[in-house]
């Protein structure tokens, strides 16, 4: 698991969406891992399929390092999830009521009536407004309310009477999606619950929050939990409990202190997922034996799991046990040869072990990766410099040019973009493919001056 990017893709928000969607996540930044997004897209696109989302595919998601409790999608079919809300989310229908809420989103076509409604409030109002609606999108409940004051409040009462209403409306979509795929809505319930608790001994004017009080929802679905037929807490797929307690275990191993993994997953807690979290924790606390031995153990249980040899991967890698992360990360890419991180992890190994025949098939893991998904700025990063090694300085800038595109700084892509040209004139595919990126990032370049010049 590594930090890409502290920026949120900005090509794909619009501006007032960056005012009520995108603030938050610039808290932390973006995570990727090769597990737990499988298991995230395991447990969601059943949900985008049942709500008419087809290909489900389309739908991307993204991880957000932000201890906040809070989802939310973003610049059309862009769905973010913060690691604070999987966490607190003890079970996986938790995270089911929260996927199904945010698809209700998608489907709804909420994002673009925000905008529209976003347009009939004055741009005063809004100026005046985006710290307490900006506060309100991070789950902060009525914290932004000082700041709607005077001319502008009727407005945004009106604005945020609106965008309460599309919460409820996902909030209904939610449950018959759950209830078309069995899928218990107890889980919905008890992520209000916790919601809940987090509003209590704060005066809040209901006229100035972005979502329905919490135990106005808690009551709407706990009512429909007691009429459903579906037994409480039922999980259709069997395989989703385990995954998703090694999903939390690895969040928590990776991002808690040992104080709390310890509480979390204490010795007596022989289960996969507690002995995941705290070989995970012996690594981040330089027990690096204790890592070793604790997930050589691990994978010796489950041999084809590619996930955690993907770990033990990082594991050696980070420990400077290059034979160790070649030999894991090869494993995890045979087991697993359509997932574009473990690619970019296995090249990663092979670049710092650093012999020739290392390079070129880093280079054509990167490349293959590259193509699939352009956001992948550290692959992007990792293949400029395997190129640069190879004296190929044309290709290296054109790998930079994607890398700085990728993390949202656009000036910069069109520095590399202009060192590329002359050095990529006899590839003529890379140079279309460095114009198309070229007219992308003017248009971002554009995009965003005029969204300052709106504010």
């Amino acid at each position: 698991m590594y930090s890409k990017t502290k920026r949120l893709l900005a090509a794909g928000c619009a501006s007032l969406l960056m005012v009520f969607s995108s603030a938050p996540a610039y808290a932390g930044g973006l995570l990727r891992d090769a597990e737990i997004e499988a298991t995230l897209r395991q447990m969601a696109d059943p949900i985008f399929e049942t709500a008419g989302i087809v290909p489900a595919s389309d739908v991307r998601i993204f991880l957000v390092n932000d201890e906040a409790i809070n989802a939310f999608v973003a610049g059309g079919l862009n769905m973010f999830i913060h690691t604070g809300l999987i966490k607190k989310a003890t079970t996986p229908e938790m995270l089911y009521g929260v996927l199904a809420h945010e698809t209700g989103h998608i489907a709804g076509a909420h994002l673009s009536k925000l905008r529209d409604i976003s347009r009939r409030a004055t741009i005063g109002s809004i100026i005046g407004a985006i710290v307490g609606v900006g506060a309100m999108a991070g789950g902060a409940g009525g914290a932004g309310a000082g700041v709607l004051a005077g001319s502008q409040s009727m407005a945004m009462r009106t604005m945020l009477s609106d965008i309460r209403v599309n919460e409820q409306a996902a909030d209904h979509a939610a449950l018959e999606y759950l209830d078309g795929l069995n899928i218990s809505a107890s889980g919905m319930q008890d992520m209000f619950t916790v919601l809940r608790r987090q509003e209590r001994g704060r005066n809040m004017d209901p006229y100035l929050l972005s979502h329905p009080l919490s135990k106005d929802r808690v009551t709407t679905v706990r009512n429909h939990v007691m009429q459903s037929s579906i037994p409480y807490g039922n999980v259709p797929d069997a395989t989703i409990s385990e995954r998703y307690a090694r999903m939390r275990a690895k969040l928590i191993g990776f991002t808690d202190s040992k104080q709390v993994i310890d509480r979390t997953y204490p010795a007596k807690d022989t289960s996969f997922a507690a002995r995941y979290a705290r070989a995970i924790a012996a690594y981040r606390f330089h027990e690096g034996e204790r890592a070793m031995q604790q997930m050589q153990a691990l994978v010796q249980s489950a041999p084809n799991d590619a996930y955690l040899l993907d770990t033990q991967g990082q594991i050696c890698f980070e420990l400077a046990r290059l034979t160790c992360a070649v030999e894991a990360y090869g494993k995890s890419h045979a087991l697993e040869p359509s997932s574009h991180l473990i690619m970019t992890d296995y090249a990663k190994a092979l670049l710092q072990r650093g012999e020739i025949r290392d390079r070129a098939e880093a280079i054509n893991l990167l490349e293959t990766a590259t193509n699939a998904d352009r956001t992948l700025a550290f692959a992007w990063r990792l293949l400029a410099t395997a190129y640069g090694k190879d004296k190929r300085m044309g290709d290296s800038y054109f790998a930079l040019a994607h890398e700085r595109a990728a993390t949202g700084n656009y000036k910069d892509s069109l520095i590399f973009l202009k060192k590329a040209r002359p050095l990529l004139k006899h590839n003529p595919q890379r140079l279309q493919l460095a114009s198309d990126l070229e007219q992308e990032a003017t248009r971002e370049i554009k995009r965003a001056a005029e969204e300052r010049s709106l504010f």
